[in-house]
């Protein structure tokens, strides 16, 4: 059986090993009519998805984050990727081993957004970026950035001279060079610097979030940013609900194939290894995006154990109260957090609930992280109760014991022996779940990883360790719990 066994995993790996030597077929191609048969890959939602979606005689693969595009035809699931111009430059390109086998026709124009009461600020910066046409700085502007000077220079900034009043709150949806990135804590970009010529016009100091495309949008909505960025292209159904700047530039598609010469001068897998190591680690310091994200998720997993795991015990109490309307309103209350998903939660609380208080991201999530855990604790204190015969507590008063002496001393200690299981997989699920923050511009480890992906569309180190330290944390957090709860006798 053994035999058979080896006999089995030997031609698996032959299999694989067969299917991993087979060349990609090389394509030549020069124009758009050249994609006829061919798997094309991009981001959901784009230009270039509205534009290819209209072709029968292609397979689209549509993919939510640009590294993933990029990872698709790294690994063989489509012959060709596109994307903006600019957005992989010779430098990546290089690293990846992909080229660029032709340009699109069409240009797309792009500028920033704001909302529909904001023409003031739209003026503004229209005059700005008039006056910079014509005294030349915006041609300056799109040659460091569009034509890749930005390479050897890491310095263009325009830092406003003068700042009072409310802050300029800009959402960026993407931390992608040359459009909007960040190195540390500190913002680049073409579009970075032009918002930034715009609070130096309005004598106002400038914040900048981090969003995903969907939560950029509401959050200009709402009002909790002023205008928002990341290579924005103008169509007429987001004029519908948006108003567009004059735009700044009109970017064209690019088809990037596999380069390979490029790949086969990649080298050992060592070597490689070595390589994406230092890209997606040692460069432009990005292990601080691991630390302050790792931080992030720590706090808010700690506070909400703490406040929900306090709000459950009186969650508990009232479905055991003798109370109709208090037992009702915690049922009530449970079956909501159950029916209701996690990040809808999160996102009804920062979006509307909180959407005008001005508080910080990080105590809206461990606020809703709190509500939810509360019913999930909830229902593990009763479950531990309720497994504790009701023989324990009538032998405690036939003993002389008080009512509360006979819960604290009799009780209690059994129930938490039974219930710290329980009570520690709601803790790991909660340190997991804390992966959702990210929609609401906290920069928590996942988040984390996303950006170092974003910046080097390398998918696998940065989940990779993303993925160990999830681990770890949840294998220390339930060290925690079971370190944290007291020695019991049982009686």
């Amino acid at each position: 059986m053994n035999r058979i066994l080896q006999m089995l995993f030997l031609g698996a790996c032959l299999a694989l090993a067969s299917c991993a030597r087979q060349e990609s077929r090389t394509l030549t191609f020069s124009s758009e009519d050249d994609l006829a048969g061919l798997r094309v890959a991009t981001v959901a939602g784009c230009c270039y998805d509205l534009s290819l979606s209209k072709r029968n005689d292609i397979e689209l693969l549509l993919y939510s984050f640009d590294a993933d595009v990029l990872q698709a035809l790294l690994n063989g699931k489509a012959d060709v990727m596109v994307h903006d111009e600019t957005i992989l430059n010779s430098e990546l390109r290089a690293e990846h081993g992909i080229k660029i086998a032709f340009k699109g026709k069409e240009r797309f124009p792009t500028a920033l957004v704001f909302r529909k009461d904001e023409a003031a600020i739209i003026d503004t910066l229209n005059a700005i970026q008039e006056r910079m046409i014509q005294d030349g700085r915006m041609d300056s502007l799109k040659h460091y950035w569009l034509d890749e000077v930005y390479l050897q220079k890491k310095d263009y900034t325009h830092i406003p001279e003068e700042a009072s009043g409310e802050p300029l709150r800009v959402a960026c949806v993407t931390n992608m060079a040359p459009l909007s990135f960040m190195v540390g804590a500190e913002w680049y970009g073409i579009e970075v610097d032009l918002a930034r010529e715009l609070a130096r016009a309005l004598h106002r100091k400038i914040e900048f979030k981090l969003y995903d495309s969907a939560s950029g949008m509401m959050s200009l909505k709402t009002g909790m940013a002023d205008v928002m960025l990341g290579g924005i292209f103008i169509t007429p159904e987001r004029q519908e609900e948006y108003l567009f700047a004059n735009p700044y530039h009109a970017y064209g598609s690019a088809y990037y194939v596999i380069d390979h010469d490029g790949q086969a001068a990649k080298g050992s897998f060592w070597k490689s290894l070595k390589k994406s190591l230092e890209s997606n680690l040692l460069k432009e310091d990005r292990w601080k995006y691991i630390t302050n994200g790792l931080w992030e998720t720590i706090k808010i997993t700690l506070l909400s154990i703490l406040l929900g795991g306090i709000l459950g015990v009186g969650l508990c109490a009232m479905t055991r109260s003798r109370r109709k309307w208090l037992r009702v309103t915690a049922w009530f209350y449970n079956w909501l957090m159950a029916g209701i998903p996690m990040l809808v939660l999160l996102l009804i609380l920062f979006y509307v609930v909180f959407a005008k208080s001005g508080l910080d991201p990080t105590l809206v999530a461990v606020i809703a992280f709190s509500l939810n855990f509360a019913s999930g604790a909830s229902d593990v204190y009763g479950t531990s109760l309720d497994a504790i015969p009701r023989g324990q507590t009538e032998g405690g008063l036939a003993l002389g014991f008080t009512r509360l002496k006979t819960f604290c001393y009799i009780v209690l200690p059994q129930a938490l022996k039974r219930g710290i299981p329980l009570f520690q997989s709601q803790c790991v699920s909660l340190l997991k779940g804390t992966s959702i923050v990210g929609y609401i511009a906290i920069q928590d480890l996942t988040r984390a990883g996303d950006m170092i992906r974003s910046r080097t569309f390398d998918a696998f180190v940065p989940l990779l360790m993303v993925t160990v330290i999830y681990f770890v944390l949840a294998w220390l957090l339930g060290t925690l719990v079971k370190l944290a709860t007291p020695k019991t006798r049982v009686l």
